[in-house]
């Protein structure tokens, strides 16, 4: 199984609007993720009534155009599904919601899961009215049935930083080609399943970088190995920052050595209820930074920090300890 992230950002909240004079006249580009048909089910895991009804009036909105058909399922291990979540920190700071493309695939390339989510935490700050939330909960299914980001300013439920749009002729328009493009063979299609990266948030970074690639870019060292010691500084039940001893097996970025000791946090005194500490014996790739003293921390108030979790299609794949989002190996570097 593999998981992908669509790096999506939302600024309405603060610029109030988008000029119709930029409305793009073609239609909404593709990303590379799509079902074998113009249809997929979803299991709703909202437990909040006034959410699930945001996803139902969504999915109400695609099923209305006619370009793509979502339908509910009861099966809670479906691959697909919708949900929201209340969080405002990591790859989670301002965002509106997130789409990941890419759960599963089957043998001939097509995609057989996406997750939806929505943040209820960031609707709330920025005063978000239930159209509004609509609005994005019919992008980030946009974005799981195969829409990438229309341009920025767009007339586009698609527009990178959407509040006040809903579906849009071009969204539309472009749903119908993603699904009426004939598909490349199954062997370029398998070689592509690759996990991508995509959040919606306040402010539209499409020009720069943020979450796991700013984190990347600031960290001065990168390595991946396994924990084989850890020093807790704080007593449970709370997860706090520890010491850790890492065997390193590879060097992506600065350091060379065998061995390297660092903090979960920029000092041992920190104490953070949220923390989720790294075992003895877990493989991780971990991105660090020094502090004053020259002892290695992780960068990002304990941001840089993913766990091996298993293979797939030749891919190792790491979750990231703060927020759960899945990563290739070869993204972290």
């Amino acid at each position: 199984m593999q998981k992908s992230v669509i790096l999506l950002t939302t600024c309405l909240a603060l610029l109030g609007g988008v000029s119709a004079s930029a409305a793009t006249k073609n239609p909404t580009p593709a990303n590379k993720y799509r079902y074998a048909a113009k249809k997929a089910s979803y299991y709703n895991k909202s437990i909040s009534a006034y959410y699930r009804s945001i996803w139902t009036a969504a999915r109400k909105s695609w099923n209305n155009s006619k370009a793509f058909k979502w339908s509910t399922t009861k099966n809670k291990k479906s691959r697909t599904f919708t949900t929201s979540v209340a969080k405002n920190s990591g790859i989670w700071t301002n965002a509106t919601g997130m789409a990941y493309n890419g759960m599963s695939y089957d043998k001939t390339g097509h995609q057989t899961g996406a997750a939806m989510y929505l943040n209820r935490t960031v609707l709330k700050k920025y005063k978000y009215n239930k159209k509004q939330r609509t609005n994005v909960a019919i992008h980030e299914m946009g974005h799981a049935l195969g829409l990438s980001h229309n341009q920025s300013g767009s007339i586009s439920v698609m527009n990178p930083a959407n509040r006040v749009h809903p579906l849009r002729n071009v969204d539309i328009r472009g749903a119908k080609k993603v699904y009426t493009t004939p598909l490349s063979t199954k062997k370029v299609l398998a070689s592509s399943a690759k996990p991508t990266l995509t959040v919606d948030h306040l402010k539209d970074y499409s020009n720069g970088i943020y979450g796991v690639e700013a984190i990347r870019k600031d960290a001065g060292t990168i390595v991946e190995g396994k924990i084989t010691k850890s020093v807790a500084h704080h007593k449970a039940p709370k997860n706090y920052y520890t010491t850790q001893t890492l065997k390193i097996d590879e060097h992506f970025k600065g350091l060379s050595g065998k061995s390297i000791t660092f903090t979960q946090g920029g000092t041992t005194k920190m104490a953070v209820t949220d923390s989720e500490v790294l075992h003895q014996g877990e493989e991780v790739v971990v991105m660090l930074a020094k502090n004053a003293a020259g002892n290695y921390y992780v960068i990002n108030d304990g941001q840089g920090m993913f766990v091996d979790t298993h293979t797939s299609n030749g891919h190792e794949l790491f979750e990231h300890v703060s927020d759960h989002t899945i990563y290739t190996e070869d993204m972290l570097h």
